[in-house]
């Protein structure tokens, strides 16, 4: 009911109109806002072996949809970069797609990912115009309202290659996530402004910021991605989704001899 309306009656029926007037702000709150829970802290960035998430991927820049499949191996040494971390394996299906293994290592309260990598003979290697290293990814722990910057170098520190100047932010996302998968409360929201600077953006007059938002749900991990040009009004240049999420098989129950 309009506010204009309810001015026109009278008497019982502007007693009534003011009871719903006041109702009616309560009829959408079927979903009650989630809140922060500190015990869940941990539980954003779940890299169990064996887990698996498969996502759409809504692609304006590339002008296809494909999907994403990423599935826990567990934790292993990885010569080639002389680290020890969760191994990720992603497979994509495209044409030439295949899968490429990720590495995720924490450092100093903040995970770092490893990733450009290869597979020769099943053993991880380094190409050899480098790998991507994004030093300080995420927080290990989520918290709202941490702020931190970082940069990552998509191709090593090779001589004019382009790096990428980033500002991150939390958000506690009170309301529901909904996507392919399901509904999903709880959600810490990571903000990225990433600017691309050095290279061939150094010589283009093309905008060369972008905006990320990463929702990420307690015990399950990365549920939707979007990514805007320019800022949060400019299009949409790519959307994830969570279409199915298959967590760590529980251990098998002890036999009873």
């Amino acid at each position: 009911m309009k506010r204009k309306e309810i001015l026109v009656v009278s008497g019982k029926k502007a007693v009534i109109a003011v009871l719903v007037l006041l109702i009616a702000p309560l009829a959408g709150c079927d979903h009650p806002v989630a809140h922060y829970d500190p015990a869940l802290a941990g539980a954003f960035f779940p890299l169990a072996p064996s887990s698996v998430w498969t996502y759409r991927i809504n692609s304006k820049s590339q002008k296809q949809t494909y999907v994403v499949t990423d599935k826990v191996l567990g934790v292993k040494y990885v010569p080639a970069l002389n680290v020890t971390g969760q191994v990720v394996e992603e497979f994509y299906n495209l044409d030439r797609g295949g899968s490429r293994p990720i590495v995720y290592v924490t450092k100093d309260g903040y995970l770092t990912r490893f990733s450009g990598l290869e597979y020769t003979q099943q053993e991880i290697k380094t190409p050899a115009w480098g790998r991507s290293e994004e030093g300080q990814f995420m927080p290990a722990i989520m918290a709202p309202d941490v702020s931190w910057n970082s940069t990552i170098f998509p191709f090593g520190h090779m001589a004019d290659a382009f790096d990428i100047k980033q500002v991150h932010k939390t958000v506690f996302e009170g309301d529901e996530v909904v996507v392919p998968a399901g509904r999903y409360r709880g959600c810490m929201r990571i903000d990225t402004v990433a600017t691309y600077e050095g290279g061939s953006f150094a010589r283009s007059t093309k905008n060369s910021k972008l905006l990320y938002r990463d929702w990420y749900a307690p015990n399950v991990g990365l549920v939707k991605t979007e990514v805007r040009e320019g800022g949060e009004q400019g299009p949409q240049m790519e959307l994830v989704e969570l279409i199915k999420y298959l967590g760590a098989p529980a251990p098998a129950a002890p036999s009873k001899n």
